[in-house]
This record gives C-alpha cells, structure tokens and sequence, in this order.
C-alpha cells in the first residue's frame, strides 16, 4: 500500500469537493490547523504525552493534584468514569463549552483518558495548543484504569 503525503491528499479531496454541492471548500487557515495538529501527532513521543495509570494514581495518593479529564462519549461514561473526573467529549473539546469545563490553570496535571487511549492521545496535541502543557494520555485509558482496581463512580 503506497502512502501519499497528507497535502497530496487533502489537495485532491478539496479539488473533489469543492465540485460537490454538499461539501463547501476548506479555507487555507484552517487546512493549516489541521496540517499543524496533524504533523503534531505524527512527531508525538510516548515519553512526551503517554504516561500509565499507575503513575496518575501514585501521584494523586502522594498529594500532587491530578485532574482526570474523560473524553469519552456520554455512552461510554454511563458505565463509570475515574472518581472525580470531568467529561468532555473528544468531540466536543474544541467548542467554547468544552474548553470552559478545563481547569484555569494551564499548568494543571492532566489525565486524559478514553476507553483504551486512542482518543486521548488525540486530545493531547489540542490541550498543548490550548496551553496545558502537562496534558498527557493516560496509557490504558478506563479500561486499564479499572483492571488496576483504582477508584471509579
């Protein structure tokens, strides 16, 4: 399978798109976010923004403040959520209601999880623009969280 650079790709699907009547056209500033955020994950290091449960869980019992943020959907949460968690879908944490349920400080330890981290590292490149800069998946997401026996609602 032959990979094309994503510019190819997103070039070639605007061209295809604009002739559609459904699908308007992407501006240049916003082709360069997604080009930016894109080339973000791409270059993420696991050592940078992946970090296990257990380190989380060790850190809040030693007293360093963690703050857990949930980017599942509310589907998902319905089965439980890490204690003390805020909830903001993957989805929804690029929208002013999403970004005001984020702590005030940009220094704040984050936790972000999802079911099994997939999501959660996809959120991490955002919270890093949006200024947390100790935003970091949590390795394992809820699934890892509850096999470790830590504390869930």
């Amino acid at each position: 399978m032959r990979l094309i650079p994503l510019s190819t790709a997103l070039a070639a699907m605007l061209a295809a798109g604009a002739a559609q009547a459904e699908m308007p056209p992407i501006d240049a500033a916003e082709l360069a976010v997604w080009q930016s955020a894109y080339a973000e994950i791409k270059a993420m290091s696991p050592k940078w923004a992946v970090q296990g449960g257990d380190a989380f869980h060790a850190s809040a019992a030693a007293g360093v403040p963690v703050v857990y943020l949930d980017v599942r959907t509310p589907e998902e949460r319905e089965k439980g959520v890490v204690a003390g968690a805020l909830q903001v879908s993957l989805t929804e944490l690029a929208t002013e209601a999403g970004i005001a349920a984020l702590p005030d400080s940009k220094t704040t330890i984050m936790a972000v999880y999802c079911k099994s981290g997939h999501r959660s590292a996809l959120a991490i490149p955002l919270l890093h623009r949006l200024g947390y800069v100790n935003a970091t998946s949590m390795q394992g997401g809820y699934e890892g969280w509850v096999e470790a026996g830590y504390p869930v609602e």
